[in-house]
């Protein structure tokens, strides 16, 4: 289970992450100076840097946060059916929208909240519908 979580939270926070910073960079850096206390506008950054550094410090959240929804999927007793998959879709979205709340001081967390609700219960679905669900269960009775 954890790969396939790991699996899908790096390239779910990467793609979010990307999305974040080249579809919606006006508003993304619509913040005057840079988020990290460092007092440089924002924009004197190289934006892959800039997109590449913000990703790569969430992406421990980013498993975290799919880490207790699979988990907790599992706890529950869902199955692979497609509404635990978007069960599953939904609320590690929602988790995940509200680990940004609290952990984006920079811009508009809201505003960055909303972008990954909508791009993570996309591409959490996506996964799930093509790939399976991570706490699928063997014939063994083991987690996969």
């Amino acid at each position: 289970m954890l790969g396939k979580v790991a699996v899908l939270g790096l390239i779910q926070n990467y793609l979010v992450g990307w999305v974040l910073h080249y579809v919606y960079p006006p508003v993304h850096q619509a913040a005057p100076t840079a988020h990290h206390g460092t007092g440089t506008p924002e924009h004197a950054a190289n934006p892959l840097l800039h997109f590449l550094r913000d990703s790569t410090i969430a992406l421990p959240v980013s498993i975290a946060v799919l880490i207790v929804v699979a988990v907790l999927a599992r706890e529950l007793g869902l199955g692979e059916g497609i509404w635990s998959r978007v069960g599953f879709a939904a609320g590690a979205a929602v988790v995940a929208a509200a680990a940004n709340v609290l952990t984006v001081h920079a811009h508009q967390p809201l505003f960055v909240a909303l972008v990954t609700l909508r791009y993570t219960f996309a591409l959490t679905l996506a996964a799930v519908v093509l790939f399976g669900v991570p706490w699928r269960i063997t014939s063994a009775g083991e987690a996969r």
